[in-house]
This record gives structure tokens, sequence and C-alpha cells, in this order.
């Protein structure tokens, strides 16, 4: 019996598509997950490509085609648990085009982080995400020499040629201190993180008080005592902030994380939440709801920063490969785009208590 004439040789992209009947074209879109294809196609040509043990050559495409289809993604604290939303945020949409996505992990190291950014570029990744402003100003002289497309997710960018995507991040404070007002909340404390590079720590500080500017309340009334971003940092924060003002009814905290800390501290204060000290958060991290009380928080659109991103890095990468890439100012004034947050009411806020009022 006469064996099949691929199995004396590796099976080619053209084997797969005649077993499957369609074009080389399609199965190359189908074994790379593009949303373009039918999915009883793509189901199909997967059959077709385990059945003849076919292994696309990953270098060989990137040579002809002169890219990789792939992205790199590198993020400041993979420990924090926003940033693994934004990872399988990033994913989805690159996956929906057609990429993949290498990700590193600085953890806020800046020798790690240049070693992070040349290894992705090592990999010849076709554009880069980077999820942090404070890294980009960091480096900004790499990423400013760097000849592939960088965009910023969840930060601000202060490179001309670099755009960002980032919440609005006033918006959330003013949304918080609506809530909390609304509530007969009359002294509060921002429970903030260094503020550094990292814009949305005076962003989010400033819708607050833009709010309170419009009321009766004092603008000394809100306090501001500066964590780490952190647990920790969160707990040690609302110690201290608990320490120079008693009084205190409300703790608006940077992040989650530090709002997960400032509960911690309540707890151990005997300070009830919501019935002594109201507490509100910003990210909506998934730990939010099952912490006690359920974290009342603003909850950033993750996904619609991740597409946005995406979109826009690979309208760059088309730019950069096109014979006719734009000149002059045109280059020079990459978009911004603010995302819209709402505010998600749980457990950890309540009426202000009378006795601290």
């Amino acid at each position: 019996m006469r064996a099949p004439e691929h199995a004396s040789r590796s099976a080619t992209i053209r084997d797969v598509a005649a077993k499957a009947g369609v074009s080389t074209a399609t199965v190359s879109r189908a074994l790379r997950g593009h949303a373009s294809v039918d999915p009883d196609t793509r189901r199909r040509v997967e059959d077709a490509a385990r059945s003849l043990r076919y292994r696309p050559s990953s270098v060989a495409r990137s040579l002809k085609l002169r890219h990789t289809d792939t992205l790199g993604l590198i993020v400041t604290d993979i420990e924090n648990p926003f940033f693994p939303q934004v990872i399988r945020a990033v994913e989805d949409a690159a996956r929906g085009r057609g990429f993949a996505v290498v990700l590193a992990d600085g953890r806020r190291e800046p020798e790690r982080e240049i070693r992070s950014l040349e290894n992705l570029a090592e990999r010849q990744v076709d554009g880069l995400l980077i999820a942090s402003s404070a890294l980009t100003e960091r480096h900004r002289a790499w990423i400013a020499e760097r000849p592939s497309p960088v965009v910023i997710i969840n930060g601000e960018s202060r490179l001309p040629s670099v755009p960002a995507v980032l919440s609005d991040n006033v918006a959330g404070g003013r949304l918080v201190a609506e809530h909390l007002i609304g509530l007969g909340h009359r002294r509060m404390t921002y429970l903030a993180a260094p503020a550094g590079l990292n814009v949305a720590v005076s962003e989010r500080l400033r819708g607050v008080r833009s709010v309170l500017r419009g009321t009766d309340i004092p603008a000394g009334s809100l306090d501001r005592v500066d964590g780490d971003g952190g647990v920790e940092g969160g707990e040690q924060a609302a110690r201290l902030a608990l320490q120079r003002r008693p009084e205190s009814t409300a703790l608006i905290c940077y992040n989650d994380l530090t709002a997960v800390g400032a509960l911690r501290a309540l707890r151990s204060l005997r300070r009830r939440v919501p019935e002594d000290v109201s507490v509100v958060g910003f990210d909506d991290i998934e730990l939010a709801p099952y912490v006690v009380p359920a974290l009342t928080t603003v909850r950033q659109d993750v996904a619609a920063m991740a597409a946005w991103a995406v979109e826009t890095l690979l309208a760059l990468i088309a730019d950069a490969s096109s014979p006719a890439r734009p000149e002059g100012d045109a280059a020079l004034t990459p978009p911004r785009e603010r995302v819209p947050v709402r505010l998600v009411v749980r457990e950890s806020t309540g009426p202000a208590s009378v006795a601290m009022s």
C-alpha cells in the first residue's frame, strides 16, 4: 500500500488548503485565529492541519512578510490585579485581529524595565504596548528611538509620536465626591500613591476638589495622605489619616489595593465600615465585590482601552509599512483618548456618621 505523499515530507500550507478545500490565504487566517474566518471553515482547516501534522513556520512567514504578527506588551507590576485584566483585554483584542501578544513584567524596577523592552525588541514584535506612563517617562529616550510603533495604555504620553489611552480620571474623582457628599460626608481624606510620573494620582484628586469647590464645604476638609499604591501602603496611610483626623468619615482611595489596605486598618482600629467610615476605591478589580464589605469603586473600562490601543497600534504598523507614510505635523500629533468611567456602589459606603459630622 502506497503511503500518502505528505508522509515522506513535512506537510505544507498548500496540503492543508487542498484537504480543507480552501485557499492558502484562508488557511493562514484561520490558523492565526482571524475573526474574518467562518467558524465552520476554521474547524475544517484545523482538522486538516491536525490530520496532516502541519506546523506553520513563523520564522519563514515573518521573513517573507517582514512582520511577525506579534505585539509586545509590558506592564509595570503584574502582581497588581488590575494589570492581569489589562493583559487579558489586550490579548482578546489582538487575537481578534490575528496577532499574538508577548508579555513582559517590569516590576517597577528601571533596570528590569529596560531589559524587558530590549527583549521585546529582539523578538522583533511589530509594535509595542506599554501599560504605564511612568515607565514611558523613565525610558523615553529608548522609546523615542525605537523604529516600530508604540502606544501607551492607562497612562499619559509626553512623547509627540506616541498615542495614549487612559480613563477619564477627573470624571472618576467627581463621581466619588458627588456620591459621598450626597451621603452627607463633609470630612474626607484622599489616600494617594506617590505622584511621581503617575498622572492618575493628581487627576483623581483634581476631580474630587472640583466638586468640593461648588459646595459650602471648606477646602481644608479634604486631607491627603500618600501611600504606595498597594495593600500595605494603603493600610499604613489609613492609620496615619485617622491619627491626623479622627473625625474623617470617608477615605477616598487612589486604587482598589489601597482601599483593601484601608479596610484592614479600619478593622484593626475597630472602626465600622460604612457606619463609622466609608471607603471608595478605583479600578474595580475582580476582587472588589468579594472583600468585606464589598467595595464601592470607580470602574475603568479596560476592554475599551485595550481595543482602542490595539486598533491604534495596528494602524500605526500599517502606516509604517506603507510607502506613503505621513510626514510633518500629521506624524507628530498622535491621538489621545479618554475612556469614560462609572461608579459602582456597593457596601463600603453609606451615610456619614452623625457622631462624626
